[in-house]
């Protein structure tokens, strides 16, 4: 599936997708300890762009390689992965944003003011992104 279909696909399901989040093999958290249920999907310039449903958004620029069904949401490949957040219990403010930046150093995104960016390593022997339903 490419990431056109894919966004269309999402936005037209009545009950959208949701489950825990692992970027290059790396949980988000414990593994199954929270639940993101997307809320909007879209694909414009190469960037696939999820906003979930407690104020998260994830980018992924240039997905490839894209399984979508019942169980998972799996992209194997990208340029770049930003996982936008705020520490939970935390007010959602600019000052308090977090982006977990999952890069090679080709994609340089600095439209953030506020906030702060943690470069995370990216392992190729993994998918970019999963979302695993539970």
């Amino acid at each position: 599936m490419n990431a056109v279909k894919l966004a269309k696909t999402i936005t037209n399901l009545d009950v959208k997708p949701g489950g825990t989040l692992r970027f290059y093999g790396k949980w988000f958290a414990r593994p199954y300890d929270n639940y993101h249920k997307i809320l909007e999907c879209s694909f414009d310039d190469g960037i696939l762009h999820f906003k979930f449903d407690v104020g998260e958004q994830l980018k992924i620029w240039n997905p490839n390689k894209i399984v979508f069904n019942d169980k998972e949401l799996i992209i194997k490949e990208s340029l770049c992965v930003e996982f936008i957040r705020y520490p939970y219990g935390e007010p959602q403010t600019e000052e308090n944003l977090i982006i977990d930046r999952y890069s090679d150093g080709q994609i340089s995104n600095n439209s953030f003011k506020g906030g702060k960016v943690l470069d995370k390593l990216l392992d190729r022997n993994y998918p970019a992104v999963e979302l695993l339903s539970y």
